[in-house]
């Protein structure tokens, strides 16, 4: 058997070949089949990333899309509370060219183009839209409507006149 003394293992070489020590330690780093493993999950990943990513923009679009018809809709009351209850008229158009009249200063427009927004509007009441990018579960386009008598949200029949459509929010 092999002895040291104790002065003698301070002293002892990296590699030795001993009974104890009988192989080189440099084992460190990663094998192939480590790396290749890791690549495959990161790919994995950014798979799920990149296919997830785009629905989560349209979201986001759409209730970008929900907060700017909510001020067009306040903007359209604050107008009437000046106008003795008298709507701004503007027929059918975009809301975003009315900004000023109806005392706007930052107009809200759409984040994406062409432009979805639309309001159809006679002094006695409107109704405000924004068509959304989501579809619902059906494959139906979705609108957002806010209308003259309060009520606001998500429907799938698009506007026709300036009174809210029936069976919407």
């Amino acid at each position: 058997m092999y002895k040291t003394s104790k002065t003698n293992l301070f002293l002892k070489p990296f590699f030795s070949l001993t009974p104890y020590n009988l192989h080189l330690t440099t084992n460190s780093g990663f094998t192939l089949i480590e790396l290749i493993l890791v690549a495959a999950v990161i790919g994995l990943l950014a798979t799920i990333f990149v296919s997830t990513f785009p629905a989560s923009q349209r979201r986001a679009r759409d209730t970008i899309r929900r907060s700017d018809i909510k001020q067009y809709q306040t903007a359209m009351e604050v107008y009437a509370n000046k106008n003795n209850g008298n709507y701004y008229t503007i027929g059918v158009g975009s809301p975003v060219a009315q900004c000023a009249t109806l005392g706007l200063t930052n107009c809200p427009e759409d984040p994406k183009s062409p432009p979805t927004y639309l309001i159809r509007a006679d002094s006695s009441q409107y109704t405000i839209w924004a068509t959304f990018e989501q579809r619902n579960d059906s494959g139906n386009i979705q609108y957002f409507i806010a209308c003259s008598t309060g009520r606001s949200g998500v429907c799938t029949t698009a506007p026709s006149g300036a009174s809210c459509p029936a069976g919407c929010p």
